[in-house]
């Protein structure tokens, strides 16, 4: 285990290179998972500002966020439900986040693609796959390669399976 904390800028970005997402975080600590592999563990304040491709909002809770090396989903849990729905978990279905470094700046970009898929876990613990439609759309509006919708489909079974035995990272949704 490696402490790194500092401010981060976590940024995604759709398959075709448009932005999605930036926000502002605090790298608590990059780990090591011996079935998840490397991950940096992130602290996204309350009220810190989101820009989205749908404008700018704060955020609505304290938020932890899980972004791994090696895995095709990211995870976010609020400190308390959030919306409607009362959301307590939502995983992100992404490439493998990547950390760059600009030592002029002092300053860390964690980066990551949005692949369209989500799970979101509400505070009944029913879990749903949301925009399945949005994927299906986007396999051909920003031409997914095949290997692409296969490594898609397999970080949503190995999230949804994650949350079902309760394992790492979703391990401490109560």
């Amino acid at each position: 285990m490696k402490a790194r904390r500092g401010s981060v800028s976590i940024e995604s970005f759709k398959f075709d290179g448009s932005f999605h997402y930036t926000y502002q975080g605090c790298m608590m600590e990059t780990r090591e998972d011996n079935t998840l592999g490397k991950y940096w563990e992130c602290l996204i304040e309350k009220d810190s500002p989101i820009k989205s491709y749908r404008g700018e909002f704060p955020a609505r809770t304290k938020t932890r966020a899980y972004f791994f090396e090696d895995q095709w989903f990211n995870l976010l849990i609020p400190s308390e439900p959030i919306g409607k729905r009362k959301m307590i978990a939502y995983a992100n279905i992404s490439t493998p986040a990547y950390v760059q470094c600009h030592k002029e700046l002092s300053s860390e970009r964690l980066i990551w693609i949005d692949l369209d898929l989500d799970l979101i876990v509400l505070e009944d613990f029913f879990a749903l796959v949301d925009d399945e439609d949005e994927f299906l759309e986007h396999i051909g509006l920003m031409n997914y390669p095949n290997w692409l919708v296969s490594k898609a489909r397999i970080g949503l079974a190995r999230a949804v399976e994650l949350y079902e035995s309760r394992e790492f990272p979703f391990s401490d949704l109560s």
